[in-house]
């Protein structure tokens, strides 16, 4: 009886057995190019190479992930999958690349990432690729290569998976214990899995494990918990945002902390606004607490639509000349000013216009703008009579007025949930909405309030949030000075590596100490400013060596941040220089055949082989390499690999 129930729970409960694929890592895709080329081609790294296979043969999923591969313009693969009708592209981009000498598989996704280029995941998204494709016989999915990728191409691959992941990628193509409790840092040894999921995760054997836990850091495990929570998108919903150029904006509410109500707000109204054609400008108040996403939203709108962006701070206009300049022909007219001169330049186009701190206008400025929010019409200052059209004007308007109105409602609403993740979209807006209308009318005038399209709250951050914000400016710290050494520049502070031990608990000690309701992540970008990299500025001149650019050829000097116990009981942030750091990355000049990482002498001989047989067939024009560029080559080291 007692071995039937160990059978029995057994067979409910298993742990992943490590599989022998220890030769995966480092993953490097191989360099892939057309095979089938005719006599009036000529392989060169420029557009009108991809343009002209298009032009004369059928189309070839080599040639594309050649461009890919070569840095070819967005524009010219865009051109190329045009050539040809949608389910054909659909189609074509669901089948692999095979490898010549090997049984490796890899989608087209996959070779985009690996040049960590949002648009171009974005192009092959939306023409058919599925985020969830997967690299064969590995079977590991787009998503973790994405994470892993990181390493070894000594970039951050955040934007490239925030973009994965508002295409559609389906954030369980990882252990879900690895990103549900994102705070924490994932265990290198995961827990017991049920029978129908051990087959899903084969891939993740112990060492792509422990390069997931080394790469994925605090900001993605928050993103793909996000993502978890987000209702999928319908057909429906993606045909309509093509139709009207507008899918990056699935990817706004990957590209700010926190704000899902708002960010899901301003997606419904630009989709409305665009579904039904309506030939009025679209007018959005963000308001709340300063520091919490109004600004950031308002630019990562443009950004990602592609569209031009004016920002005019409202505490320097006081008059209606401060705001269009004078009418002609009084005196200054021909200078106009930004906003005359940004509508004039975009008449009949899709901009947005940011008004930041509205409330400190006046009401004259108000009366001003009420024709502009109405009807889209205004009257070029600089000429007499020349009427511009503005109905396609995206205004965002930010205040913080009615702050305390928000925090009583929040209080109210959002800690009386047991799940913080799930509060926030599902709160009953519209009854703050309303007050805050109320509100408005009293301060900006009920003809201007009437005009605005909506009103939208910005919500204080949760503790997480705050955390993951805080990680958010040390981000961009790590990624600033991972870069290379310029002397003549003084770019000098170069090629660091900080090893930010235990992300989630670092950010979380920073936002518990440091967060100021009333500056919002501003404090947090102080904190970050002086606790860290402040300490780091300490720690880097303490050394003697004199900064050169030749160390760009070595290692990256590595220096470890953490929150260390001190004697009295007190905590403090410490950083403490830890040597030097040698990472192995992928050479312009080095050929890796497949994802082996160990490989027999007879191995690396055939993958030359089959290199130069390729240069050979694709009609490249290379001398072949001469004895002693060959015994170079031979004897080239690698940092971080050995030869046997």
């Amino acid at each position: 009886m007692d071995q039937k129930q160990d059978t029995k729970a057994s067979a409910a409960m298993t742990i992943i057995q490590p599989r022998d694929i220890s030769s995966v890592l480092p993953f490097f895709l191989p360099r892939v190019q057309p095979w089938h080329l005719n006599t009036c081609c000529t392989l060169i790294n420029d557009d009108s190479t991809l343009d002209h296979l298009g032009e004369c043969q059928d189309f070839d999923i080599d040639a594309l992930v050649w461009a890919i591969q070569n840095d070819l313009s967005v524009s010219c693969v865009e051109r190329y999958l045009k050539r040809w009708n949608a389910p054909r592209i659909k189609q074509e981009l669901s089948k692999p690349v095979k490898m010549l000498f090997n049984n490796d598989l890899y989608p087209a996704l996959f070779f985009a990432v690996e040049r960590n280029c949002p648009e171009l995941i974005r192009l092959l998204c939306s023409a058919g690729a599925d985020p969830a494709q997967q690299a064969l016989p590995t079977r590991i999915p787009v998503l973790a290569y994405c994470i892993m990728s990181a390493e070894y191409q000594l970039s951050d691959t955040t934007d490239a998976l925030f973009t994965l992941l508002a295409m559609g990628a389906n954030p369980y193509d990882l252990p879900q214990d690895i990103w549900c409790h994102y705070i924490k840092n994932p265990a290198r040894v995961g827990p017991q899995l049920p029978v129908a999921e051990v087959e899903k995760y084969s891939w993740c054997s112990l060492e792509i494990r422990a390069a997931l836990c080394r790469t994925f850091n605090l900001l993605q495990r928050y993103q793909f918990k996000m993502a978890s929570l987000l209702p999928g998108r319908t057909a429906r919903a993606k045909q309509v945002a093509a139709a009207f150029d507008i899918t990056p904006l699935f990817e706004i509410p990957f590209q700010i902390i926190g704000q899902r109500l708002a960010a899901r707000t301003v997606q419904e109204w630009v989709m409305s606004h665009a579904l039904h054609h309506i030939e009025m400008p679209l007018v959005l108040l963000f308001t709340g607490p300063s520091g919490h996403g109004k600004t950031e939203l308002a630019k990562r709108m443009g950004e990602l639509l592609s569209l031009p962006l004016l920002k005019i701070d409202c505490t320097q206009i006081h008059v209606t000349i401060d705001l269009f300049g004078p009418q002609a022909p009084f005196a200054g007219h021909e200078a106009g000013s930004p906003l005359n001169n940004f509508l004039a330049d975009h008449s009949g186009q899709k901009a947005v216009v940011f008004l930041d701190e509205f409330e400190k206008t006046t009401p004259s400025i108000h009366k001003s703008l009420l024709l502009l929010f109405d009807e889209g019409f205004y009257k070029d200052r600089r000429t007499v009579g020349k009427q511009l059209d503005g109905t396609k004007i995206i205004w965002i308007l930010a205040s913080n007025q009615g702050e305390e109105m928000i925090q009583k409602y929040w209080a109210a609403h959002y800690f009386a949930k047991k799940k913080p993740e799930h509060a926030q979209l599902q709160l009953p807006i519209e009854p703050l909405q309303r007050q805050l209308e109320q509100s408005f009318q009293l301060t900006l005038g009920a003809p201007l309030t009437g005009r605005l399209s909506a009103i939208i709250p910005f919500l204080p951050f949760t503790p997480e949030e705050r955390a993951v914000t805080t990680y958010k400016f040390m981000r961009k710290l790590f990624n600033s000075t991972r870069r290379p050494i310029s002397v003549a520049t003084a770019h000098l502070a170069r090629h660091l590596y900080l090893n930010f031990i235990d992300d989630g608990a670092l950010a979380s000690f920073i936002a518990e100490r440091y967060y100021s309701p009333e500056l919002g992540a501003r404090s947090l970008l102080k904190a970050v400013n002086t606790q860290v990299c402040h300490k780091l500025t300490k720690a880097f001149l303490a050394k003697e060596e004199e900064i050169t650019d030749g160390m760009n050829e070595g290692g990256w000097e590595c220096y470890d941040v953490r929150v260390k116990d001190m004697k009295g009981g007190w905590r403090e942030i410490v950083v403490r220089a830890n040597g030097v750091r040698n990472l192995q990355v992928r050479k312009d000049d080095e050929f890796k055949f497949g994802l082996t990482k160990k490989k027999s002498c007879e191995d690396l001989q055939v993958g030359e082989l089959a290199l130069r047989l390729q240069t050979t067939m694709r009609i490249f024009c290379a001398s072949p390499p001469s004895r002693a560029e060959k015994k170079k080559k031979k004897n080239k080291k690698v940092p971080g690999r050995s030869r046997k």
